[in-house]
């Protein structure tokens, strides 16, 4: 089943269609949520809530928009709402003092993942969006609504606090 047909087939609510899209969607959103998530737990409820939203929102899904690209955004929007929610990731009060400077080493995904799953949801929200997504500073802190001098001391404590995640599993 195409693009198209699986999008009219939702639009309808037709079940198998909703199957078609769910199947060839679920990896990538999965992937997102995992990163953004404290846990795979946390990360399969916000996938839940992605395909919800997905399968309610459908019928505004315009004609030239790309299935794959909205289904992304929407994933990316919702793991922002559900880390505002907590309202944890506002708070600093975890942020560590200043670590050593590392030599870059190759790692695995899984390894990153993890690591990526210890930093404070604040942490992990910023350094999702700037170095996993790509945003720039002035893009996240507007998608975040703060500032942008926040938002670079968030990326720069999340990157030393990956490295030193990273280094003391070595």
């Amino acid at each position: 089943m195409d693009n198209a047909q699986m999008v009219k087939g939702c639009r309808r609510r037709d079940a198998k269609a909703q199957r078609a899209l769910y199947d060839a969607m679920a990896p990538m959103v999965t992937g997102v949520c995992v990163r953004y998530a404290k846990s795979h737990v946390e990360a399969q409820d916000i996938v839940q809530d992605v395909f919800i939203k997905v399968f309610e929102r459908i019928a505004t899904l315009g004609e030239s928009e790309s299935l794959k690209s909205w289904v992304y955004s929407l994933t990316v929007n919702t793991c922002i709402d559900h880390c505002r929610k907590r309202r944890k990731w506002l708070s600093f009060d975890d942020l560590g003092a200043d670590v050593p400077a590392v030599d870059t080493d190759p790692y695995a995904m899984d390894d990153i993942v993890t690591a990526m799953q210890q930093l404070s949801p604040m942490l992990r929200t910023v350094f999702n969006l700037c170095d996993v997504e790509g945003y720039t500073l002035d893009e996240a802190a507007a998608r975040l609504e703060s500032n942008n001098l926040a938002i670079r001391v968030a990326l720069c404590r999340a990157r030393e606090r990956m490295k030193e995640i990273l280094t003391k599993e070595i």
